[in-house]
């Protein structure tokens, strides 16, 4: 599905990624994890050439991107959806309109447009919010509508960049729900760029390490799954507690 062939990118003096090699099969949810610095977000974003690559290649669903012309790229790139730590939303435009402007880009009917957004919307939960505007959500709405948008050309391949890192622990099990969602009812093949242990371990069925901008290890994974969490200040207490017992 998505396969690295010896991918090397430097900026500069510094090599942020050393001949890369990794296979990400059809419909897994494959993690990257690593330190700051240790090159998997440039790896992530060489994957749909948002970086281009010094030397190596990008086979994305049986297309070398590294070969494909400027239109080409851009046609495949509507398949290929992305989201962001920082959301990334536009602050003047509504939910609606933030979630449709793919639809316009990739030159879609619109006649299809209202009934895409919405359900893309109905997917994350968040078709009441469609007239709102990005300052009137909380972190984890913010991302979900980030994730509808992601969705609305209806891609094979979802890459997620440290989707999770500014949300709460609650915010953070209802991303990976929905995400996790995505890969189950949509067979969409889902790539996790995160420096958290937890996120890694619940749902992702493979993962590479990284350091110093190479491969250190790909391990296979049996995931856990999401927690429940409960919104309830009790719940929290109760697990500050049950970590004071385990310290003691």
């Amino acid at each position: 599905m998505i396969t690295l062939t010896n991918v090397r990118k430097q900026f500069g003096r510094d090599i942020a990624v050393k001949d890369v090699s990794l296979h990400v099969d059809r419909g897994e949810i494959y993690g990257i994890i690593g330190a700051s610095g240790a090159g998997k977000s440039t790896v992530l974003r060489l994957m749909n050439l948002l970086e281009t690559p010094d030397s190596g290649t990008v086979e994305i669903d049986g297309s070398v991107l590294t070969s494909l012309s400027t239109r080409q790229l851009r046609e495949k790139r509507h398949v290929i959806g992305m989201i962001f730590q920082q959301f990334n939303l536009v602050a003047n435009k509504t939910v609606y309109d933030n979630v449709v402007a793919p639809l316009k880009l990739a030159g879609r009917p619109r006649a299809t447009h209202k009934e895409r957004v919405l359900e893309c919307l109905r997917f994350v939960g968040l078709e009441s919010f469609k007239d709102k505007y990005p300052a009137q959500l909380s972190g984890g709405q913010k991302q979900r509508v980030a994730i509808a948008r992601a969705l609305a050309n209806e891609p094979h391949v979802l890459l997620c960049d440290e989707p999770t890192s500014s949300l709460d622990p609650n915010t953070t099990a209802e991303v990976l729900d929905v995400l996790k969602s995505i890969n189950e009812r949509l067979g969409v093949t889902i790539v996790i760029v995160t420096h958290e242990m937890d996120v890694i371990k619940q749902v992702c069925d493979r993962v590479t390490v990284m350091a110093d901008g190479s491969v250190y290890e790909t391990m296979d994974l049996v995931p856990s799954g999401v927690p429940v969490i409960d919104n309830n200040p009790s719940w929290f207490v109760d697990q500050l507690k049950k970590a004071g017992e385990t310290d003691a």
